[in-house]
């Protein structure tokens, strides 16, 4: 293993080696974007282990929209973009990121359907999934209004989280109708029936075909049943972690078809789900119970890295880093931490994406201290190192903070231990960077 490593190390070095980048005590940098060109943000996506970047920018034209651009060995490449027209009679606008890629350059996104400007009501309502690759180009995967969900009715949208693995099967969240008694403030179904919208979670194999993973209705760990369920992660061996909501579960500061999550997985082949993170009971920060829960990600032996809100009043002020690995839930980063570089951590970020894993157990996530530093940070194995922080010269910038100023840049990390992030810098202007270990 330390071996491969190495190699794709050095492969992916070279690679990127005529790329701007500055030096660190433990990572070389490579500005890959300038914050310059977009409209104000990047939303990370994946690098994968061959150096490749996806991600999804705000865009400067057409305004009020994102795109879904590929950068390669110096070459950026759009493969989305709001304004422009899909073959379904859709008209692209914003990603519901994350967007994601597997090891073989195949794409899947989720992108809005009512061009620049529009994001409709609830979160997701006319919202697309679809797959791309450089040989077919763009093609739908579920069609709102006419892909026809297992065991009748038609979806009626997407929400946030994407994943897509090696064999070309896409995971995605889906808004469907229930009959099923949901712990949320309702909204009718758009049908005329007397069926409510709610949130399930679906694959897509390489063919097309579509098999419900969790949805609304299923038996949940402990009694009850799940009344949403999105947010899939899938491993090669086929386990699938996700965010959701048991109907008794407290349902907390409820809205429309949203109530608190918790984060489960569903081991392969067994089928049994396990809740690793479940609102109101304890968590591993000593005296805190698990808030919302959410942005679960899968090794291949099943360990699952996630976000998990511990404050008191379960308020999404203190989301903390944690690792399920072999039945045992691990404290990454909580409030009071002390981080390497210096600095207390206060809370990691709010996207789904705010935390990453790789195929070897490396935790990436980015943080907000308490002395208002903000940084990215690595977990190996027992050890946290630091990646760049508040003061980082990456080159064309000295880091100010991490992304939008408030803590809570997307990341990636592949194999390699290459972590992808964003960050504003003190002179003004970002840039999305991809740091290399030495």
């Amino acid at each position: 293993m330390r071996t491969r490593r190495s190699l794709i190390i050095l492969l992916i070095a070279v690679m990127t080696s005529h790329g701007a980048f500055a030096q660190s005590s433990n990572y070389t940098f490579t500005q890959i974007a300038s914050l310059n060109d977009y409209a104000g943000y990047f939303e990370a996506g994946s690098v994968t282990n061959r150096g490749e970047v996806l991600f999804a920018p705000g865009l400067l034209n057409p305004a009020n929209s994102e795109g879904v651009l590929l950068w390669r060995k110096g070459v950026l490449t759009t493969i989305a973009q709001g304004d422009q027209l899909l073959s379904d009679g859709g008209t692209m606008g914003y990603t519901l990121s994350p967007v994601q890629m597997n090891d073989h350059g195949e794409v899947a996104f989720i992108i809005s359907r009512d061009g620049p400007g529009n994001f409709p009501s609830p979160t997701g309502w006319n919202a697309g999934v679809h797959r791309y690759d450089s040989r077919t180009g763009i093609n739908p995967v579920m069609v709102p209004g006419s892909t026809p969900v297992p065991g009748g009715g038609s979806f009626w949208g997407s929400f946030f989280v994407v994943a897509v693995n090696n064999r070309g099967d896409v995971y995605f969240p889906a808004m469907i109708c229930t009959t099923v008694q949901v712990n949320f403030a309702t909204q009718p179904c758009p049908d005329g029936s007397s069926e409510v919208l709610t949130y399930g979670a679906y694959k897509a194999d390489a063919k097309g075909t579509i098999t419900p993973m969790v949805v609304p209705g299923d038996r949940a760990p402990g009694g009850s049943y799940f009344d949403f369920t999105h947010g899939p992660a899938i491993n090669a061996r086929g386990d699938f972690a996700f965010t959701g909501h048991i109907f008794k579960d407290d349902c907390g500061n409820a809205g429309l078809l949203y109530c608190w999550d918790s984060v489960f997985l569903k081991k392969s082949p067994s089928g049994e789900i396990i809740a690793i993170a479940r609102v109101g009971k304890p968590s591993p920060v000593p005296g805190r119970n698990f808030g919302p829960a959410y942005g679960p990600l899968l090794t291949p032996d099943g360990d699952v890295a996630f976000i998990a809100d511990v404050s008191q009043d379960s308020d999404f002020s203190e989301p903390s880093v944690f690792l399920y690995s072999k039945g045992k839930r691990i404290v990454i980063a909580a409030p009071g931490y002390k981080m390497p570089g210096g600095g207390k951590f206060a809370r990691t970020g709010f996207n789904n994406q705010s935390v990453a894993i790789n195929n070897v157990a490396e935790i990436v996530f980015n943080a907000a201290l308490q002395d208002g530093a903000q940084g990215i940070y690595v977990w190996r194995h027992g050890s946290l190192a630091l990646v760049a922080k508040t003061g980082t010269n990456v080159g064309p910038g000295i880091i100010a903070n991490v992304d939008q100023g408030a803590g809570d840049t997307q990341v990636a990390i592949n194999d390699a231990g290459q972590v992808l992030f964003s960050a504003q810098y003190q002179s003004g202007g970002g840039g999305l960077i991809v740091a290399t270990p030495k």
